[in-house]
């Protein structure tokens, strides 16, 4: 079962890279495809059986540390590397989107901030700031998809067991 849930999260991580580097050069692949949104519904597919088995694994609240034990270090820095990458494409997609988001109003492309009017935008401004906003949304579905799929595909066995094979009650190994 985790190695099926290592591919979901695999394939929804290929297909969050091809929609980024397309909102990347501009394009609003939503417009083409509506169906993307569904990779946002996606990820709790993946994650809540990646925080369920780290639980178990880890207990509640693993530290840092923890975490990096149990996957090689090539996969800790990749990791790090495309959190790192969301966080900057996050904080460039705010400013991009200056406080608002693009919307249709009685036939009119508008950027608004919770319905209020920020200003009145032309075809192919509307078209960029859609783009961003799948841009933005994308680069947050490569961590929520990279973390579980490394979870499932590259976890250190020997290491993940030692909470769950740990003596109950104060019992000592022989």
């Amino acid at each position: 079962m985790h190695r099926f849930i290592a591919f979901i999260a695999l394939s929804g991580f290929v297909l969050s890279v091809v929609v980024h580097i397309v909102a990347l050069l501009g394009r609003d692949v939503s417009a083409q495809v509506p169906l993307v949104w569904s990779l946002h519904l996606g990820i709790f597919v993946v994650f809540i059986p990646f925080v369920l088995s780290s639980r178990k694994v880890l207990g509640p609240k693993p530290s840092l540390a923890e975490l990096r034990e149990i996957f090689p270090g090539w996969v800790v820095a990749l990791g790090g590397v495309i959190f790192a990458y969301a966080i900057l494409n996050f904080l460039l997609f705010m400013l991009a989107t200056q406080g608002g988001s693009p919307s249709i109003h009685d036939g009119n492309y508008v950027l608004e901030d919770h319905g209020r009017l920020i200003r009145t935008l032309s075809a192919s401004e509307y078209a960029s700031f859609k783009a961003n906003e799948i841009r933005g949304f994308s680069g947050h579905w490569l961590v929520f998809y990279f973390v579980p799929f490394a979870y499932f595909m590259f976890r250190k066995e020997s290491n993940s067991s030692l909470k769950t094979d740990a003596p109950k009650d104060g019992a000592r190994l022989s």
